[in-house]
Formats: C-alpha cells, structure tokens, sequence
C-alpha cells in the first residue's frame, strides 16, 4: 500500500544565528511537519551548549548535521541554516566510536536492521573526520544489502578540527554514524567528471585514511613530484590543500571505474585523505577541468528523473568541488537545480565525502563527488 504525501516544506535563515535556528524550528512545528531535517554551515560556529538543550526538547525525530557550507533550495550560504518539514516519520539511529579500531559495527549494523522498515531509503550521515567509515560503511552495507537504498555524506569543518557536528534528538554528536530510515523510495544520480592522469600506483603502505608509501617510496614524494612537475608550483607550509584540490587520488575498482579520495594535508611523508584507503591496492592520481565536473553534474541530475510524485530533491556535493570550480560552482548548483521538477526544494550539505551505492555492489564513500536523490512522496507501507 502506498500512501502519498505532499513534498517537504523548507524554511531557511541566512544569519547563522542560533535563534535564526531556534525560529525556523518552530516554524516547522507550527507548520504540522513529523520528522525534521536540518543542515547548517560550520560558520555558524553552533556549539552544544548552544544547541542540546533545544534539540532534546523537540517532540518528533530530527536529523541532520553541520557542513562546511550548505544549499538550501538553490542558494549556496556559507552561513546558515535551513529545516526540511518533512510529512513521514524518520527513525533515527546512531553508531558511536567511529574511529575506534576495536569497535564491530557489523553487530550494531545487525541490530539497527531489526528495526529498520524493510526497503527504506537510509540517509546516512557520518562525522566525516572519523578514521573507520569505510569499514563502517562495509558492515552497513553486509547487513543490509541491495535491498535499501542510501544517500548521505561527511559533515564536519574545513578547519579539520573534529568536532559535534551531527544534528539529532540528543544534541549535536561526533565520532559517530547517523543512519535515518525514511519509508520512501529515492531515485539516485553519482557523478564526479575526474579523469585518470597518473600513475597506477600500488598502495604499499597504508592505514585507516592515512598514506604512507607508494611504489615503496614515501607518498608525499611521489604525489608531491606529480603535482609539481604539472602545476608549475611548489608545495609550501600552508598551502597544501590548494594544490591538492587539482589532484585528488583515484581508487581503482573492478568495474574499471574510480573512487576519489581527497588529500587533505600531508604529515611528514604520509598523506592524510577523507575516507579510507586500503593497503595493496592501485590507486591513480586525478585531474579535471571546470568544464568536465560541471558537465558530470548535468548527468548527475538526468539520471535521477522519475514519474514517481516527488517529495524532495537531497544533494551532498564535496566541498572540494566548490573550492575547485570558485566561482563556477554556481554553475553547478543550477545544472541540479534547474533539472528538478519545478517548485520542488533541493537541499543539501557541502560534504566531506559522499555515500551511495554506485550500483548494488557495495555502499562506497566517495569525494569530490556530486551525489543526488529525490525522494518519492509516496510513502511504502506493509
């Protein structure tokens, strides 16, 4: 049986304030909503002291978390806040300890399943400076299978400082994983548009999202010759992360296809990525133009078409596609924007990584990486 629902209400505030917040909270109270959503941008500087008291007091489910920056119906805010009003209730779960080496998360991933609505869409929301996502993703996807359908990405700061940054009924969380089952189904477009511009090179040493050698050599020797020779610049003490955006890794997949994996500063010769990388495997340095991400973007939004009555269009883009395109990631938002249906609201965080299954193989944490869904309105019932 399915019931249909009207699509979700959004309301925004741009001043980053906490009673900017705290308003747009009621509002959506007010407004009727059963589950909320709420993105806000690491400007805003919330703390929980700000926010826990605030949050326990809410009477249904939210979720949600702090990114770098934020979309909200289009805008892109480096400071702010929006709520989704969504008409389902969301249950929402966490998994804590998630750069613990010693946690099982299969055994809390088999838990959270026998609660779980079968066939729910999993909006999947982790501390994106957690060292362990991958092998938590790995046990969610084991449990769970293809069966589901997921969507969520890394909240967290640019700073990379690892701080709450997860939104929930308990106050803000870190170090941990928030799964939200949501009994609709959801229509997914991946895309990324790097190409593969060095290498292969077999990962020889590696722990966690941590590199240490490639080829047997130290890796930042190895990544810092690539870049250098190609860019004309030099790797100074402060401006690692701006080279590095131009040139993130590519894991190399069965499917020949890659997964993109971040640098975000190096630590000696080890080279510190967003997200895991496995020791002996192939990995390739990347390189894209403006043209070629944007283009990927368009057919991000094509592959999400459906007839099925929209409720909502949920985007986690990677901050480090906002830093590369500048001025043009404007572009990319309304390349998105511009394919939903008209009047539906697209929301979204600018990610430290992205979550999705790429294709009922495995549930993957992607960077640099544009990940859409829009949800259905027509809710699955048993």
């Amino acid at each position: 049986m399915l019931a249909s629902q009207p699509p979700a209400h959004l309301f925004v505030d741009t001043s980053g304030s906490c009673e900017g917040l705290f308003a747009l909270l009621g509002r959506a109270l007010e407004y009727g909503a059963k589950s909320l959503l709420v993105l806000a941008a690491d400007a805003n500087n919330f703390t929980p002291v700000q926010l826990d008291a605030r949050l326990q007091a809410l009477p249904i489910p939210v979720f949600g978390g702090i990114f770098p920056e934020i979309i909200a119906d289009g805008q892109h805010l480096k400071r702010g806040s929006l709520v989704c009003a969504l008409p389902i209730v969301a249950q929402v779960h966490h998994i804590d300890a998630l750069s613990d080496p010693t946690v099982d998360y299969f055994t809390d991933a088999e838990t959270l399943k026998a609660r779980t609505p079968p066939g729910a869409t999993l909006v999947t929301l982790v501390d994106g400076l957690s060292k362990r996502i991958a092998a938590l993703l790995e046990n969610l996807y084991e449990v769970f299978g293809d069966r589901y359908r997921y969507i969520g990405g890394g909240a967290g700061s640019l700073s990379f400082t690892q701080k709450p940054c997860l939104i929930s009924n308990q106050g803000l969380r870190v170090d941990c994983a928030q799964i939200t089952a949501l009994s609709v189904p959801i229509s997914l477009g991946i895309d990324h548009g790097w190409h593969k511009f060095a290498g292969p090179f077999f990962v020889t040493g590696a722990y966690d999202n941590t590199i240490t050698a490639l080829d047997y050599k130290p890796a930042f020797e190895v990544y810092r010759a690539v870049v250098e020779a190609d860019s004309g610049k030099q790797f100074g003490t402060d401006n690692f992360f701006d080279l590095a955006k131009a040139y993130p890794f590519g894991l190399e997949r069965l499917a020949g296809d890659v997964v993109v994996r971040d640098p975000l500063f190096h630590d000696g010769n080890k080279l510190v990525c967003v997200g895991e990388v496995p020791p002996n495997h192939i990995v390739y340095i990347l390189k894209g133009e403006a043209d070629s991400l944007l283009e990927a973007s368009r057919r991000c939004a094509q592959r999400t078409q459906t007839d099925a009555p929209p409720l909502i269009g949920l985007l986690f883009d990677c901050i480090s596609r906002t830093l590369f395109l500048e001025a043009r990631f404007i572009e990319e938002v309304n390349n998105i924007h511009q394919a939903l249906p008209s009047g539906l609201p697209l929301v979204g965080g600018l990610s430290l990584g992205e979550i999705a299954d790429a294709g009922n193989t495995c549930l993957e944490f992607f960077n640099k990486t544009a990940v859409l869904g829009i949800l259905s309105s027509e809710e699955q019932g048993t």
